[in-house]
Order: C-alpha cells, then sequence, then structure tokens
C-alpha cells in the first residue's frame, strides 16, 4: 500500500495533536516484507472526528463501521482506505488495547510517525503478546479463549489468516475452535460469507482438512457433513467428502502452477488474469470444493453406485449455500454454473478421443460456460482427485489437450465472428421487418452455429439461411 506524500504530510500532522498507532495487519505485513491491503490507525479516542476531519481535507469519505466500538473507515480519493478505531473495552494505554485483539500476530502497534519515517528494522514494536515470536515461527495463536468468545467470527478467521500467511495454526487454538465452532451461528451471515470467500481466495485446501478436523467446517457447511461416508465407483478411490477435499487441494496445486498441468501456452496466455484475481480463485476453490455436494441426495444402486444429475442438484445446493452466507447473486450464480457443468469437459473427452468433436459442441460449451478456463480447472482437480482402479490411464493428459482445443477454437474462430458478424439485429429490423424480442437471439444464434459449421461464409450466405429460416418459422405458425 502506497499514500501519497499529502496523506502522509496530513496523518503526521494529526499525531502532533494526538498519539497514534499503525496497529494490526500493516505492522505485522511490514515485519513480514508482505504489502499491506490496509492501514488500522488506533486511538485513545475521538476516532469518529479525525477521520471525518480527514475526509474533509483530503476529499475522502468517511463511513460508519461500529459505531458503539468507535470504528470509522476513511476511503480516500486513490482508493486506499484508513480505519480509525477508539481504544477497545475502556483501555487507557495501547498496551491493553492490543490484548483485547484477536491473534498475538495482529496484536502489534507501532507510532505513526515511526511507521512512516523509519525501516521495519528500526520500528520500537509495542508487543505485549508476544506476536513478533509467532511471526517467527509462523505461527496463528488466539490470544485467548475469552478473545474467540467474543467474536466468533474469529474462529473462521483463524484458519483465513493461517491460509493467507501460510502459517501453522497453534494447537490450543484448535482446541478452543473445538469447544466454541458451534458459536458461528451466531455471527451475521455476511460476516461470514466475506470471510468464506477471503479464505477461498488463498490456498485453502489444508486449512478446510483442519476445520474439518476441529469441527468448525460441518458447522458452517452441513451439506458436506452428508457425504461423509457416501461410497464412490471404482473410478474413486475415496468416499465423497475425501474425494471433495482432494479435489480442493489439487486445485490450490493448479492455482500455484497451471503450465504444470496443462502445458505452455503456444500463442496467448489464458491463465495470466486467473491466477492474478482474487475473486476468480476464490470461485475454482469453491467449485472444486463443492463440484460433487450433490452426490449423497441422487446416491443409487442399481446395477452400481450411480449420482445421475449431481451436477445439477449441486448446482441448485450451492445456490442455496450462497444466499445463506449472503455471498453476491452473481459470485454464486457462477460458482453454481461451473459445479452444473463440471462433468461436461469429460463429456466432451470422449467425442474429442474418437475424433468427433465438432464445432457445434465446442461453441455451445462456450456458450454455457464463459468461465471455461476455470471450468477445467475444476476438472483437471477433480480428475486428480481420483485414483480408483478403473480411471482411464492418461485423462489429466488428454483434458489439457482438449482444452487447448477449446481455447484455440475460441480465439481464432469466435473471437473473429465477434468482431466480424454477418448479420445483426438491426438487419432483423431493416431488411426483415421484424419487431425486436426474444426471437431475435435465437435466429443470430441459428446464424453463427451454421458459420461455425461452415455452412455459411459470407453476409449474402447468412442472409439467404435467416431468408429460409424465418419463412420456415412463420409457415409453422
Amino acid at each position: 500500500m502506497k499514500f501519497s506524500s499529502n496523506v502522509v504530510e496530513k496523518l503526521l500532522s494529526l499525531a502532533q495533536n494526538c498519539p497514534v498507532w499503525v496497529t494490526g495487519g500493516a505492522v505485522r505485513d511490514a515485519l513480514l516484507g508482505r504489502e499491506s491491503k490496509d492501514l488500522d490507525l488506533t486511538v485513545p479516542s475521538g476516532s469518529r472526528e479525525l477521520s471525518s476531519s480527514l475526509a474533509k481535507e483530503l476529499g475522502g469519505k468517511n463511513i460508519v463501521l461500529h459505531e458503539e466500538e468507535g470504528v470509522f473507515r476513511l476511503a480516500l480519493p486513490d482508493g486506499n482506505f484508513l480505519d480509525f478505531s477508539d481504544f477497545r473495552k475502556g483501555s487507557t494505554k495501547i498496551e491493553e488495547d492490543l490484548r483485547w485483539r484477536d491473534f498475538t500476530v495482529n496484536a502489534l502497534a507501532v507510532s505513526l510517525e515511526e511507521f512512516f519515517l523509519k525501516e521495519p528494522s528500526d520500528w520500537r514494536v509495542i508487543d505485549p503478546t508476544g506476536g513478533r515470536t509467532d511471526l517467527v515461527h509462523r505461527l496463528i495463536r488466539a490470544i485467548s479463549r475469552a478473545n474467540l468468545e467474543d467474536d466468533p467470527l474469529r474462529l473462521l478467521r483463524a484458519y483465513r489468516q493461517a491460509a493467507e500467511l501460510r502459517f501453522r495454526l497453534e494447537e490450543k487454538t484448535r482446541s478452543w475452535i473445538k469447544e466454541l465452532a458451534t458459536q458461528i451461528k451466531g455471527v451475521a451471515k455476511e460476516r461470514v460469507g466475506a470471510e468464506i470467500k477471503a479464505l477461498f481466495s488463498s490456498p485453502a485446501g489444508k486449512y478446510v482438512r483442519l476445520m474439518k478436523e476441529d469441527g468448525l467446517l460441518f458447522v458452517i457447511f452441513p451439506e458436506l457433513e452428508e457425504a461423509e461416508g457416501v461410497a464412490q465407483p471404482s473410478f474413486h478411490h475415496l468416499d465423497v467428502l475425501g474425494h471433495m477435499l482432494l479435489s480442493l487441494e489439487m486445485a490450490d496445486e493448479i492455482l500455484a502452477d497451471p503450465y504444470k498441468f496443462f502445458g505452455s501456452p503456444s500463442f496467448d496466455d489464458p491463465f495470466k488474469e486467473i491466477i492474478s484475481a482474487e475473486e476468480e480463485k476464490s470461485l475454482i476453490r469453491l467449485a472444486a470444493l463443492f463440484h460433487d455436494v450433490g452426490k449423497p441426495k441422487t446416491f443409487a444402486v442399481r446395477h452400481r453406485i450411480t449420482f445421475y444429475e449431481h451436477d445439477r442438484v449441486g448446482a441448485e445446493l450451492f445456490e442455496e449455500i450462497g444466499a445463506r452466507l449472503a455471498l453476491s447473486k452473481k459470485f454464486t450464480r457462477r460458482v453454481a454454473l461451473l459445479i452444473r457443468n463440471h462433468m461436461r469437459p469429460f463429456h466432451l473427452l470422449r467425442e474429442f478421443r474418437l475424433g468427433r468433436l465438432t464445432k457445434r459442441a465446442l461453441r455451445r460449451l462456450l456458450k454455457d460456460v464463459p468461465d471455461y478456463v476455470s471450468l477445467f480447472f475444476v476438472a483437471m482437480a477433480d480428475s486428480l482427485a481420483s485414483a480408483g482402479p478403473d480411471k482411464e490411464e492418461d485423462l489429466e493428459r488428454d483434458l489439457a489437450r482438449l482444452f487447448w482445443e477449446v481455447h484455440r477454437f475460441r480465439e481464432e474462430t469466435l473471437v473473429l465472428q465477434e468482431k466480424e458478424r454477418l448479420v445483426t439485429g438491426r438487419d432483423l429490423i431493416e431488411i426483415f421487418g421484424l419487431e425486436p424480442g426474444p426471437i431475435f437471439r435465437e435466429l443470430l444464434e441459428a446464424v453463427e452455429e451454421a458459420r461455425v459449421e461452415g455452412q455459411i461464409k459470407s453476409r449474402e450466405e447468412a442472409l439467404s439461411f435467416l431468408t429460409r429460416l424465418i419463412t420456415q418459422r412463420f409457415s409453422q405458425s
């Protein structure tokens, strides 16, 4: 995080009138050599007035985060944020305030002047709970059981912070989480959802396993508990829950190095945007974990174990989960779409191996699932997490080959066609005299499919095709 010289100057002048400490994540991250995402400023009292005053001077917006506890956010014009807070729970010293925080590595403070004017190695860090030692040992340790109980969201935050920092969770902290796990039910769903989304933006696999061991996972996601012990066909070597947990871990590995699993691109790189975007990584990991969540409800034994329509049921279940956690509708729909279509690459792979994969099938996949790169990440994670005796040979190799076929088709055919459309909705109005409506999409889609299949190549052929299609359509009505 970088602030303009004007912002720094205003903050330093602020510190001339009252003591101000930089606390929490910004101090922790600076000591770790990491870029911080926010700046928390703690004062004995008067955080509202300070935030409001700076908002006027800097042209920012003052936002109330927690009126009763004196927590306010200043949104700066450059997109950065400053969070101001009063001493907590009647504390009279900064050391007392820090002891009320969640984890030792966040209970650190340094004066505002030292934060901006000195190097971290020269800071006189206020550290009443041993947070610097825990930084060295890469350990997430709760300050006390009471502090976790005071805000049960901290139970979940322990795993999120451990995943974000790649730290270990202290055993005593885990035992407290086990004792308090059910209290997460009393936390506002919006806060839980935001924490879940943040957790899954980091490599979450091994920490989600810890959540299961510590009893928190099933409190938040009872749907996953239903998957424990559900047997699978011999393509798999694990039960449904074990397979989904391993799929998440495989998604972590794929996101860390997609080229290892898919190979290097021969032209443009389709992976760059995904592996640098937190939301994309979060939705891929969630889809990997929940891709088979519909199996317990569709389990049946005929001549073998089956899970007919588990993809559809799973997508519907995740939409319920998204609503329960107050995830945005758009984000929830995108995860559900990946779950609903996670079998599509495997269905296409059969045709691809036989040399029967059509351009129409490729186009329909891309039309149905615009996040096709994410879809293949989920499919690859699914495949890597399956190791039963009846698993097909070279499945991951052929999935990668299919992915590049899909990507090449999109770049060389669809993108070009989108830039150079043969007919448009205006043609339907001006040439064919049609009124705008649902039929426009149907007709234009038919033209594009015929073009992909090579039936038409020019505007004249497209217009002739439309004439036949419209004549046939209206003669039947």
